[in-house]
């Protein structure tokens, strides 16, 4: 199993689209979730909750990054270039051990 990624979005967001593009450009596979579709008011509510827990004003995306134990090794929001880098450079690294 391999590391999971996710990215919690909300439509005609422009930095959950460059999030996307700079995923895909690095081959990181990624699962797509719309917050705010219909039926999702808890995960929302859940998403704000963990930027006043980070201490940030919510935005989107919301992404997320669990290990192959399902440990969550790595969260953020908004379009961070840096961390996905980084991301990627280690995926790159566990494959080619």
């Amino acid at each position: 199993m391999t590391r999971k990624t996710t990215v919690y979005s909300k439509p005609s967001c422009g930095q959950c689209n460059m999030t996307k593009i700079e995923l895909n450009k690095k081959g990181v596979e990624f699962d797509e979730i719309n917050a705010l579709a219909p039926g999702n008011e808890e995960l929302a509510e859940s998403i704000r909750d963990r930027a006043v827990e980070k201490g940030i004003q919510g935005s989107f995306p919301y992404v997320t990054v669990y290990d192959e134990t399902n440990e969550l090794i790595a969260d953020w929001f908004g379009f961070i270039p840096d961390n996905i880098n980084a991301y990627a450079a280690v995926r790159d690294e566990e494959e080619a051990a």
